[in-house]
Formats: C-alpha cells, structure tokens, sequence
C-alpha cells in the first residue's frame, strides 16, 4: 500500500494525493537576467523559513483538491496537521498518519489495518507533511514568479523544481505565500502524470498545542487493526 502522504501521486478515492520538466524555463531561469528574480525568492522563503523557525509547533487544516487532468477526475479532502520538529500527526478523512520522526504508521480505517515505513523512504516518495511549510529548504531550485491575487489578497508566488527531478513524482510545486504574514496559503504539485494537487490552508496556528501522544501510534486505541510492517 502507498501511503496517502504521497502528496504528488495518482491516489484510489479513499486517499489523500500529493510532463516533463520544461527545459526551455530551466535554461531561461539560469541566465544572469533571471537572477534578481530568483535572489528575490530566495529571499522571501528564507523570511518564511525564520519565521516558521520561531514556532515550537504549528497546527493546520486545509482543504485539498486532487484533478487529474487526463481522465477529467477530481477529488476533494480536508485534512488537519500538527507538526513538531520531524515530528507531525496528519488526520485525512477517516485516515490517520502519525510520524514520530523516524517511523510512519498509516492507519486506514476501511481495511482495519495499520501500514509501518521509515519516514525517510515515505519523504523520498512525495512531500514530507513534516516540512509541508519549509518544503523549499532543501534540494529544490526556486524561481520567482511574482505577486498573484487569490481570493482577492495580494500574494508572492513561488515555483519549486525539484533537484533530480527524473526520481520525483512531481516536476513542480507552485508556492503561493502571504508577503505580511510570511506564511504559506496555498501549494499547488505538479504531477508528472497529469495528476495535481492543490492545497489550500484555511487555518494556520504557530505554537498550538498538539493533542496528548499525537506523535506516537497507540494500537489500543484502534482495537482489532492489523498491523503491516513494509521497513525492510
């Protein structure tokens, strides 16, 4: 079973989602007159990044929208996160996915069964919940785009390239963020498959409390689910 964390692949209904790179933009963006532009989103998301720096947690809800383009399909989800350190807790529909920075249990309510990975197999597949507002610190090439609206307020967006694009599911991640609260309002991921998603967070929350062992997966509490250990 895939895990629902995979924010960029094609997922059943049940789950929660996550064209080639363009190599004309990719060559455009590395020429000295792109530069200011990319200096200027490097600057703004390294804003981002100390802000979220000054957080000992965060709690979200967001709405998500899957759309696969090819076959005209879409589906929409709500989801809640709390994250601390490589530490979060992301309850989806009836699925509930607890890291606590190591390991990732993926309780799926339908089949009565809990799936075991390392988090760090599940990060390399898609986008880490854990680091779903700071995505961009590490191996991505950031590409101002400019001031957009939504929803009537003005906003920065920023496109996100994967590095080793050829291994990623996704070619890129649209970063639309608030320039006064310097915090994420949406991402939209680019599959590779014609497949997006797009994550639009309704409620940000810096220091909220996360609820008691949200962190860590209590099988007491899910009695009569089977546990399946995919770690090697």
């Amino acid at each position: 079973m895939k895990s629902p964390i995979n924010f960029a692949a094609p997922m059943k209904p049940s789950l929660f989602p996550m064209a080639a790179i363009c190599a004309v933009f990719l060559a455009f963006s590395s020429t000295a007159s792109a530069q200011p532009e990319d200096a200027r989103a490097d600057e703004l998301l390294s804003k981002v990044s100390a802000q979220m720096q000054q957080y000992e947690s965060v709690h979200a809800k967001y709405a998500s929208q899957m759309v696969d383009v090819q076959s005209d399909f879409q589906m929409d989800q709500s989801g809640e996160v709390w994250i601390k350190g490589e530490q979060y807790h992301l309850e989806l529909g009836d699925y509930v996915i607890v890291c606590d920075g190591i390991t990732v249990w993926t309780y799926e309510p339908e089949m009565g069964e809990c799936y075991i990975d390392d988090a760090e197999t599940i990060a390399e597949d898609g986008v880490d919940p854990a680091r779903m507002f700071t995505i961009w610190e590490e191996g991505f090439k950031k590409v101002w785009k400019g001031e957009v609206e939504l929803d009537g307020k003005k906003r920065s967006r920023v496109d996100l390239h994967p590095l080793g694009a050829e291994d990623r599911s996704f070619h890129t991640i649209q970063c639309f963020i608030d320039p006064q609260a310097l915090q994420v309002v949406k991402l939209v991921v680019k599959g590779r498959e014609g497949t997006d998603v797009h994550y639009v967070v309704e409620i940000f929350e810096g220091d909220a409390p996360a609820p008691e062992g949200a962190f860590s997966f209590d099988k007491s509490r899910y009695p009569g689910t089977t546990m399946i250990d995919n770690r090697l």
